[in-house]
């Protein structure tokens, strides 16, 4: 049954939905010449912006911290003049500290970004595995007559096939990861193969995985880090995957001679870097 007071909630939540909107609507991007998005709790009178974390608390369900996320959001409204608001002192040093010491921040913000950016490198080694494996899984599924001369048997299709593989993280991750908004874990035995198709597929997994992650990780890291330091913290996604290309090359080098098996452990060596993540998310 729908009380009085359920009805003026979803009364207040429309309201604040239809509000929300049309502040982010309102920016004029032909006039905002440097790319700036307006701040969206500018222009909303105190109460209700009091009104608004509020509906937000009842919704999302922190309600046990409303006032933090009110003060918060009085901070956020304005955060040039938080020293005319009415906050707790040691509230207005912390604010004045972080200004002041933008890199002084608690360690579990900088090693949730370590995290991620181990992450980006499991990414950046797993699109190189493969590089070196292209040298021999082609070969032991059957499908090596890519590199023959013209008129080899069944040339053309080989070479189709041998990209389609390599294709098969970024098709995963551009019709199917990426679009995904749950945490989906998926387990690849691509190492353990015995056809072209069992690769493939496995190939289209991990790449589920690595649509998820180069969608949500990213994304993760930007609403934990502060907005001083947001751009240098984030970075270290696009370097550390341009580090695990550097630690994939480094692998199929080492394993590229290993008689019969080198594709496989040049494959699998994405593991390495993906167990030290896990290792350190347990640990913590």
């Amino acid at each position: 049954m729908t009380t009085d007071k359920d009805a003026v909630y979803n009364k207040d939540y429309a309201d604040e939905e239809i509000r929300r909107h049309s502040a982010v609507g309102s920016v004029n991007l032909n006039k905002n010449l440097d790319a700036k998005v307006s701040n969206p709790l500018a222009d909303i009178p105190y109460e209700e912006l009091l009104h608004d974390v509020e509906v937000f608390a009842r919704e999302k369900g922190p309600e046990d911290k409303l006032e933090l996320l009110q003060r918060g959001a009085l901070i956020a409204q304005d955060p040039a003049n938080f020293e005319a608001l009415d906050l707790e002192e040691d509230e207005k040093d912390a604010i004045r500290h972080e200004n002041a010491h933008k890199w002084s921040h608690p360690w579990k913000l900088y090693f949730t970004i370590i995290v991620c950016s181990i992450g980006a490198a499991v990414q950046g080694w797993d699109q190189t595995g493969s590089n070196g494996a292209n040298l021999s899984f082609p070969v032991e599924f059957g499908i090596g007559n890519g590199e023959g001369e013209p008129g080899t048997p069944n040339r053309i299709r080989d070479n189709w096939l041998v990209g389609l593989v390599n294709a098969g993280p970024y098709i995963g991750s551009a019709f199917i990861g990426c679009w995904l908004a749950d945490p989906i874990n998926f387990t690849s035995d691509a190492v353990l193969s015995q056809t072209w198709e069992q690769l493939f597929i496995t190939r289209l997994l991990m790449g589920i995985g690595m649509g998820l992650k180069g969608a949500s990780v990213p994304i993760f890291a930007v609403e934990n880090s502060p907005a001083k330091i947001r751009g240098a913290l984030v970075m270290s996604w696009q370097m550390w995957t341009a580090f695990g290309i550097f630690l994939g090359y480094c692998a199929n080098l080492a394993v590229y001679q290993v008689p019969v098996i080198a594709w496989r452990l040049q494959i699998g060596s994405a593991f390495i870097i993906s167990k030290m993540a896990h290792e350190e998310v347990r640990m913590h």
